[in-house]
């Protein structure tokens, strides 16, 4: 769906480019490696909101980009890292036309065989679905970070069958590195406010639980805060009600199932918890100015 909607499919025609090279040779152990500076030539941006059905690792170089993973914007620039776990909805907002880097998707299977350890992308947390995503690398991580890449890409490109183990030891060991910055990252917060933070931890449990959990009593629960509280702290510093953000991802993930499947109403409803598909498409509307139908005929 991805390549379909997203390619360039003048520059594909052009350069006959295989397209069958893009998408997973396997139905498990999927790894795919470029040079962000390449894949600009290739997909279209800004580009709407696609649901991640792998994990990504994203590294700049050169230039900065805008993406909104579910209600979160990252603004990404040279030198940083961003980690983006399946299950995420994303948006590219902007690229600039200097961007350079190197992008990769992987999936838990190629992870798991090759580095001979079971559920090792959980024990690193910037995987989480909560988690604070961009790490900014030191000057000398920018440098070994940008020599290994570039050097897993020519083992990728030069016998990703042969390579495979290789590529998947170099990960890990960036991995391991980026997990010593990740402590680093979290004490920044400290640095703010307590209404901030608050906010900030708030948005990022509704990331992670939007899907199950509902009721504001839940997050404050989870936050050791009361109800009344988290909600002062959230308006005080988004100028929005805790209730809005729940209600804005579920549209989100409900706008993705009817751009990306062919799911009825009715069990898109029950997928996302609506008691039926009367209040599901009462909610639809009330949010978005259309029914759920006239969504999907238009992004059709």
């Amino acid at each position: 769906m991805f390549v379909k909607e997203h390619f360039n499919k003048e520059y594909v025609a052009e350069n006959n480019i295989n397209l069958n090279s893009f998408t997973p040779r396997d139905s498990s152990c999927y790894f795919f490696i470029r040079a962000i500076e390449d894949g600009m030539k290739l997909i279209n941006f800004p580009k709407d909101s696609v649901k991640n059905s792998y994990y990504e690792v994203i590294f700049l170089t050169q230039g900065d980009s805008v993406v909104n993973e579910n209600l979160i914007e990252i603004n990404q620039c040279a030198g940083q890292i961003r980690f983006c776990p399946p299950g995420k909805i994303v948006s590219v907002k902007k690229i600039s036309d200097d961007v350079e880097g190197v992008y990769c998707l992987f999936d838990d299977e190629f992870i798991n065989r090759y580095a001979g350890e079971t559920n090792l992308l959980k024990s690193f947390s910037f995987f989480d679905l909560d988690a604070i995503s961009v790490l900014t690398l030191s000057n000398d991580q920018i440098t070994f970070f940008k020599t290994i890449l570039i050097h897993i890409n020519n083992l990728y490109q030069k016998d990703y069958e042969l390579n495979k183990s290789i590529i998947c030891s170099y990960f890990v060991s960036l991995f391991k590195e980026c997990s010593l910055n990740y402590s680093k990252v979290m004490s920044e917060e400290s640095k703010l406010s307590s209404a901030e933070r608050i906010s900030q931890s708030f948005v990022r449990l509704v990331n992670k639980y939007y899907l199950t959990k509902r009721d504001l009593s839940e997050y404050a629960h989870m936050l050791n805060i009361t109800p009344k509280h988290l909600a002062k702290c959230v308006k005080q510093t988004t100028n929005q009600t805790p209730t809005d953000f729940i209600f804005q991802m579920l549209i989100l993930e409900a706008k993705v199932l009817l751009k990306e499947t062919d799911l009825t109403i009715s069990e898109i409803a029950f997928s996302l918890s609506f008691d039926d598909d009367a209040y599901f498409n009462r909610f639809f509307k009330n949010i978005t100015g259309m029914t759920p139908n006239n969504y999907r005929k238009s992004v059709k």
